[in-house]
């Protein structure tokens, strides 16, 4: 494995790390004022002033105009962001962070292995193999076994 492959993997997994910090964090928040809306704009709003303070130090005028090559279909990330945001932020108090996070893990990896089999979304095309359907299995029956029990 070269170095900028470890790089990738230990990113991922700092990343990772992060997004099983951030969402039981607005859960708590959530749960703490009795609203997963307000929390939810709470997060998007903060996280609006940091993105907009990184875009206007690294200002890129180029990258603004490629926009209007992207399929305005994409742009629906961002309402699919505020439900899984707010969707956990919502859910984390009601059925835990463990549970949230595992029925969302394995949605996700299902979603995802269909979107890299057939390279949707301009995704590289990884296509599913024996191994990945037991890896899926796998997950799945953890899946169970962790809400279950």
């Amino acid at each position: 494995m070269n170095w900028q492959t470890i790089f990738y993997v230990a990113l991922a997994l700092f990343v990772g790390g992060l997004g099983g910090i951030h969402v039981p964090i607005n859960g708590a928040i959530g749960a703490r004022i009795n609203s997963a809306l307000v929390a939810t704009f709470t997060f998007y709003g903060i996280a609006f002033v940091l993105i907009s303070g990184l875009v206007l130090l690294t200002w890129n005028p180029a990258a603004f105009q490629a926009l209007s090559t992207v399929p305005r279909w994409y742009f629906i990330a961002g309402v699919i962001s505020v439900i899984v945001v707010g969707g956990s932020t919502f859910l984390i108090p009601r059925i835990g962070a463990v549970n949230m996070f595992v029925l969302v893990l394995v949605a996700q990896m299902l979603v995802r292995l269909v979107i890299s089999h057939y390279g949707l979304l301009e995704s590289p095309v990884s296509p599913i193999t024996p191994y990945k359907l037991i890896g899926a299995a796998m997950l799945l029956a953890g899946t169970v076994l962790v809400v279950r029990y």
